[in-house]
């Protein structure tokens, strides 16, 4: 289910779990406290209200805590593409992939602030109705199975400290530089994530190419 208001993105999977929810917003790249407001289009396709360069920011549902009552964040696969094309190996992708990994996972990501293509990384950029370089960029979320969740919660009781900051993992070699925070590898199998519980949307953006 995908709910959209003034500033957010709203993703929930209620069948697959009651806590399966991820919320996405939009900030300017150079103004990371100020959210950028969503306007509403045709269906699931939105425009920023501000143009220019923008970060996107993953907020996965709290969910409930461990045994450790440390706060544990709902798992979400996204792929992302700009011009049908895939943000992290600039080649077109129908699915989830790992070699090599053409997907991000929040938790850990947090933020997302560009696209690779032709050897580097492009930035997000929002764009008017007017403008005549524009295209899409889309945004697949794909939820944590249930069962896989149980066992996630299960693997960060095992982790010693306050917080399971070691679940963060190793970023990956490829994908471009990053500016807003490096990509994370994986550390589920494909396996884990739901891709017959999917939800999507879709922005105008500048480029794309």
């Amino acid at each position: 289910m995908l709910e959209i208001n003034e500033t957010e993105l709203v993703f929930s999977f209620p069948d697959v779990d009651e806590e399966a929810m991820l919320r996405i917003h939009f900030c300017p790249a150079d103004s990371p406290e100020q959210r950028t407001r969503i306007e509403t289009g045709l269906g699931a396709t939105v425009r920023l209200a501000a143009v220019g360069p923008f970060v996107i920011y993953l907020q996965p549902n709290l969910a409930r805590r461990d045994c450790l009552y440390r706060a544990l964040r709902y798992p979400f696969a996204l792929l992302v593409s700009v011009g049908g094309k895939n943000a992290i190996t600039g080649v077109p992708c129908l699915t989830l992939a790992r070699s090599p990994q053409n997907y991000f996972t929040s938790p850990p990501q947090g933020g997302i602030d560009g696209y690779f293509r032709d050897g580097r990384v492009h930035a997000f950029r929002a764009v008017s109705e007017s403008s005549l370089n524009q295209t899409r960029l889309e945004i697949r979320v794909f939820p944590m199975k249930s069962k896989a969740m149980a066992y996630f919660r299960f693997q960060t009781g095992l982790i010693p400290g306050p917080d399971p900051s070691a679940l963060r993992g190793i970023t990956l070699l490829h994908g471009g530089e990053r500016h807003c925070e490096p990509i994370y590898e994986d550390i589920c199998n494909l396996g884990s994530w739901d891709i017959d519980h999917e939800e999507r949307a879709f922005l105008w953006v500048g480029g794309g190419s």
